[in-house]
């Protein structure tokens, strides 16, 4: 068998440009660090790294979404930190108002207190992020969501943020939910519906829950004392005509006599009236009569609107018994609204921290995804340096060999051995 020289030439060049593809393929990867530079140097670590990489960018939005989220979140609670603040000093200001021994300055004092708290709170509820858009209108963020008059004016639907693959959070909370809403569970609350003039000079006390089983949630009942005595109407939880009660639990007739200190018991609630008898009876015999309305606490949850009837209330002078008690039930409704206001408050503000610590276990989680995808994502593709480095001489020797090879048997020659 005949070897030719090209022959020759031709298998030392290429082992040469082997030997140099694979130094060089050595010499790359320690460079970059990686063990996969080309998708042809692992076609299958190539694609599970890609897809490693799409879910750690997934898992960044996730992140940054969740940054945002914490901001909204933050704003409002600082916001709504400062309305309990208002609340407070409003509920203080109605113990105050409560103080038989002030005059109508002192109470028109008050009242002028109360209207710089209701601008406070006016402030507070048109509160606005760090982007201009306003945090308790709903998805009206563009638009102020309270009048001057207090009405609101934005919508009921909460901005959502996706926080994580299975989570989609809710980042505020509308104006209707926080100014005009009440917590669950919340007091049930009398009203003087009957203007001062036209009333009897008696107060109430309540109303008490005295058995919960026997409510009928979101019922309103009426109680009547004029010529012909007390009357309650409504209707008990089996929606039967309702039986009320005196404090010991004897049934009362309907209408009842007056007398002051009675206690009214029904569907579950308990009333006190208070009123001097004889004044009464000649208010009575004037034709006189005091309406209330007992309801539940959400029926009369509009803080704007309890605050005006607050400031009215202590506004007004007041010149008669009839004057003087109908102040003390406007004082004694304000105080169970105010109460139920800031009840409700309290519970957004517990979300509002809820969903803040959910957000905070959510990083953490996060923070564990990306560790495990970049080390999944490493095991793939990074450079061991120890067995690169130990490639490389090796791939090293070889090429110098190979170049050697070449250069010797490029330089040999039939004349070198004739003599």
């Amino acid at each position: 068998m005949r070897i030719s020289t090209q022959t020759l030439y031709a298998q030392g060049v290429t082992s040469m440009l082997d030997q140099q593809a694979a130094f060089s393929k050595v010499s790359e990867q320690l460079a970059t660090g990686k063990r996969v530079v080309n998708p042809s140097d692992d076609p299958s670590a190539a694609s599970q790294a890609v897809t490693i990489s799409q879910s750690q960018a997934v898992n960044e939005q996730f992140s940054d979404s969740r940054t945002t989220a914490r901001n909204n979140l933050s704003i409002e609670e600082s916001a709504l930190n400062q309305v309990t603040d208002t609340i407070t000093r409003v509920q203080s200001l109605i113990v105050q108002a409560g103080n038989g021994t002030l005059s109508d300055s002192d109470r028109d004092a008050l009242a002028t207190e109360l209207e710089g708290s209701r601008e406070v709170l006016l402030g507070l509820a048109n509160s606005t992020d760090g982007n201009g858009n306003y945090l308790f209108g709903g998805m009206s963020g563009d638009t102020a969501p309270f009048g001057e008059d207090g009405s609101y004016r934005g919508d009921d639907e909460q901005r959502q943020q996706r926080v994580d693959s299975s989570r989609l959070m809710e980042v505020n909370h509308t104006g209707s939910q926080i100014f005009g809403g009440v917590a669950s569970g919340n007091q049930q609350l009398a009203r003087q519906t009957s203007d001062s003039e036209s009333s009897l000079p008696i107060t109430f006390k309540g109303p008490e829950v005295i058995d919960a089983a026997a409510r009928v949630d979101g019922a309103a009942y009426s109680v009547s004392i004029d010529a012909a005595g007390v009357t309650i109407s409504g209707t008990d939880a089996d929606g039967n005509d309702l039986q009320v009660l005196d404090g010991e639990g004897n049934p009362l007739p309907s209408p009842m006599a007056y007398s002051d200190g009675m206690t009214l018991a029904f569907n579950g609630l308990s009333m006190t009236l208070s009123g001097d008898e004889q004044q009464v009876a000649e208010a009575q015999a004037e034709g006189k009569a005091t309406q209330l309305v007992v309801e539940e606490g959400e029926a009369s949850a509009d803080l704007f609107a309890n605050l005006d009837g607050l400031i009215t209330a202590l506004s007004t002078p007041i010149e008669s018994e009839a004057d003087q008690a109908a102040f003390n039930n406007a004082i004694s409704t304000a105080s169970r609204q105010f109460s139920n206001s800031l009840d409700n408050v309290l519970t957004v503000r517990a979300d509002v921290g809820t969903k803040l610590n959910e957000l905070d276990s959510l990083d953490i989680i996060g923070d564990d995804r990306e560790l495990n995808y970049a080390s999944t994502r490493s095991d793939l593709i990074d450079l061991d340096y120890n067995e690169a480095i130990s490639d490389y001489s090796l791939t090293q020797v070889g090429l110098q060999a190979s170049q050697q090879a070449f250069s010797d048997i490029s330089g040999m020659s039939l004349f070198d051995y004739l003599r």
